[in-house]
């Protein structure tokens, strides 16, 4: 026998047994089951707003969580995606002056195979011991340039304004959004805020101090920014972009770019809103900025907490309708309020509302004439505010149980504020908040939704047509 074939008998039993005896794998660890677990059973509103801790499992299998909120008068459902949920997580309600004392928050976990979780309650109590300071009046002061959100950081010369904090947001060199304007801010999630701007040009954009606003390639007609911070007194961070397969921010709403004034020129966000669990956005198609001539006005959905949209096929307004341009607000009622205006910055504010479930059905659109809601017919809208007003944003702060309304206006040449008890009315007297004197060509002022929990600011989104980019600003609201 060779002295190969003994080293071959010798090795034998040691290769059996390794082959009978395999080195352990790491053992397969299947995938958490969908649960939900709450830390309180029962919560307290606190400055207006209600805190309900959780615990989600199974966040790799999930695709949205349903919440339920559950009184006397019915139900009201939303949904949150799971890009916008953590496993340590904490809902944020904003009460509303019509809850009752009691009522309920039903949290169900839905997977991507469309099984559900379990269910789970927290019951708030909102019994009022004593009720808080009723105001008449609001007073505004101390107006501050916060950050600059969109293009590259260019700050305090040459006309440009000095902002109190510079944060890099840098959107020029991270999404190819170099000049921009407008910042319409709504919140897709506890925490998660998006803010949809409108003309949108490249890298290359530079400010022009002779013929200032659009220049530069890469031009979309709208894009989708991101933002998840939730401390605006150091300015706002932005965190991501809808984009396109080369790291672009994209064009959300459809426009042929068509620009002899015979077609479909651009498409320009103007309110944007969370409804039944879903993201819209309100735009109008302009055919021509020579007397701003739009085609039409139109809505798109995201069904996925603003990755993808696609257009709404129920919803259209006409060039010359009352609607043309809007500002959402949905505080939680069911319905989705909207102060419209036609295109361009010469009319006056008008009132609709609409059931959330409801908002892609325009038959259904209700308009305050004065003294009533009339279903199915904004020519019965009456004038909401008597003045005439440019891009608008309205929200409702809990704190002075006050709406709030922001929106240019050309004859003063600033951007003006007015309140009141009632969406309806009656509004205050026009109170300016920042004037084109001390930021010369501003126009645009959308309210963060973060304005409504913190106490005594108001925080909104500024345009300078010089340098075609777009500002956080900040001003101190107290009540008398």
């Amino acid at each position: 026998m060779t002295t190969k074939r003994l080293l071959a008998y010798a090795l034998l039993p040691t290769l059996l047994f390794a082959s009978c005896n395999p080195e352990p794998e790491d053992p397969v660890v299947p995938p958490e089951e969908l649960a939900l677990e709450l830390v309180f059973q029962t919560v307290t509103p606190q400055d207006g707003r209600v805190e309900v801790p959780m615990t989600i499992y199974g966040l790799e299998q999930l695709n949205y969580m349903s919440i339920d909120k559950i009184s006397e008068s019915g139900a009201q459902n939303i949904k949150y995606y799971k890009k916008v949920l953590r496993k340590e997580y904490v809902y944020n309600y904003i009460m509303l002056p019509t809850d009752p004392e009691e009522f309920y928050l039903e949290f169900t976990l839905v997977g991507m195979d469309g099984k559900e979780s379990n269910r789970v309650r927290a019951t708030v109590d909102n019994h009022k011991e004593e009720e808080g300071p009723k105001y008449s009046i609001l007073k505004i002061s101390n107006l501050r340039v916060m950050s600059r959100v969109t293009g590259k950081e260019d700050n305090g010369h040459d006309g440009l304004p000095a902002v109190r904090y510079t944060l890099y947001n840098n959107t020029d060199s991270k999404y190819n959004v170099g000049g921009t304007d407008l910042g319409i801010c709504w919140e897709i999630s506890t925490g998660y805020y998006g803010l949809f701007f409108g003309d949108t040009f490249g890298a290359d954009f530079k400010p022009n101090f002779s013929a200032p606003g659009p220049n530069g390639g890469s031009w979309r007609s709208n894009v989708l920014l991101y933002s998840d911070d939730t401390d605006l007194e150091d300015g706002m961070k932005v965190t991501g972009a809808a984009l396109d397969q080369w790291g672009n921010a994209r064009q959300i709403c459809y426009s042929a770019h068509i620009t002899n004034g015979q077609g479909d020129y651009t498409s320009i966000p103007t309110a944007a809103v969370h409804a039944a669990g879903k993201e819209y956005v309100h735009y109008f198609n302009i055919r021509t900025w020579d007397g701003w001539v739009t085609n039409f006005s139109g809505m798109y959905r995201s069904l996925d907490g603003g990755a993808t949209w696609e257009q709404v096929s129920g919803i259209r307004w006409g060039s010359d309708s009352f609607f043309g341009q809007a500002g959402f607000c949905n505080i939680g009622d069911g319905f989705v309020y909207m102060v419209g205006t036609q295109t361009g910055r010469s009319s006056r504010p008008k009132l609709a509302r609409v059931r959330e479930t409801d908002i892609e059905n325009q038959g259904k659109y209700e308009f305050w004439n004065g003294s009533d809601w009339i279903k199915g017919d904004e020519n019965a809208a009456t004038t909401l505010i008597d003045d005439i007003a440019g891009e608008l944003s309205i929200e409702y702060l809990p704190e002075f149980q006050k709406w709030v309304i922001l929106y240019f206006n050309g004859d003063r040449y600033e951007i003006t504020m007015r309140y009141a008890d009632k969406i309806t009315g009656p509004w205050s007297n026009p109170v300016t908040v920042a004037s084109g004197r001390d930021y010369p060509q501003l126009y645009g002022s959308f309210i963060h939704p973060l304005s409504k929990q913190e106490g005594g600011k108001l925080y909104f989104i500024m345009s300078m047509w010089l340098p075609y980019n777009t500002y956080l600003m900040s001003i101190d609201v107290t009540g008398i």
